[in-house]
């Protein structure tokens, strides 16, 4: 399976930092997770990424515009979307309904076919395209969100604070992405976000075989301080950069 993230940040874009979108691919089969700005990149220089694909399909974590503004891309795109969101899951409400103003008139241009078809994210385990996705429920943010398994390769966790049930879902994966807003130097966000050190935490006693942080506050000039946090406890921590190939 090839993984590729690109959008490695949180918020909003900063100079050659794209906000929350990671590619999956195995075979002709594409998984996005999330779809922040990064998407636009699959309509420029990561283009290739989508050569001889047959399907795609996108996984949203939550509803905050910078994990799902880049569903207004889709039409730029050379092949239909299916969007997989937990809004019924999580927020008791259709996910079709939860994402319709940014799907039609005035906010869209583009009608709501050209955007690809909605689907519920539902807890636990699931087959979507190529991929076995296990999602489970993260309640420490102002806004209930998604972490995200797939098969044994990748688990997603962002938009959290420290959450000690993403252990399981991480246990033994091989790449471990893990928001990392700031240092546990730094005072806690209100929204409930994680440090470096919550998301080597998790890392560490998941067995992850490695670590990259991601979600990464777009204010900062200099992350450093963020890896450091996280590599008191997980010394092989790597912060996501856009275009970055991660290993399993």
């Amino acid at each position: 399976m090839r993984a590729v993230i690109l959008g490695s940040g949180g918020w909003m874009p900063a100079e050659g930092r794209e906000t929350a979108c990671v590619l999956l691919r195995r075979d002709d089969s594409v998984l996005l997770l999330d779809a922040g700005t990064g998407v636009r990149r699959l309509a420029g220089a990561h283009a290739e990424l989508l050569d001889g694909a047959s399907r795609l399909d996108i996984v949203l974590t939550h509803f905050h515009l910078d994990h799902v503004c880049g569903l207004s891309y889709l039409p730029a795109l050379p092949l239909a979307a299916s969007v997989w969101a937990p809004g019924r899951w999580l927020y008791g409400s259709p996910s079709d309904e939860l994402l319709g103003p940014l799907r039609r008139p005035p906010i869209s241009a583009f009608e709501a076919g050209a955007l690809g078809r909605v689907c519920e994210l539902e807890q636990g385990p699931q087959q979507i395209g190529a991929f076995s996705v296990r999602a489970r429920a993260q309640l420490g943010h102002w806004a209930p969100t998604a972490g995200l398994r797939i098969d044994d390769d990748v688990a997603l966790i962002t938009d959290t604070a420290y959450d000690a049930g993403g252990v399981s879902l991480a246990h033994g994966v091989g790449h471990l992405l893990h928001e990392a807003w700031s240092s546990s130097a730094a005072p806690r966000s209100a929204d409930g976000d994680a440090t470096g050190r919550d998301a080597a935490r998790i890392a560490s006693a998941a067995r992850a075989r490695r670590l990259t942080l991601i979600h990464l506050d777009p204010q900062l000039a200099d992350h450093g301080a963020v890896l450091d946090d996280a590599r008191a406890i997980a010394p092989a921590a790597q912060l996501g950069t856009d275009g970055l190939e991660l290993a399993s």
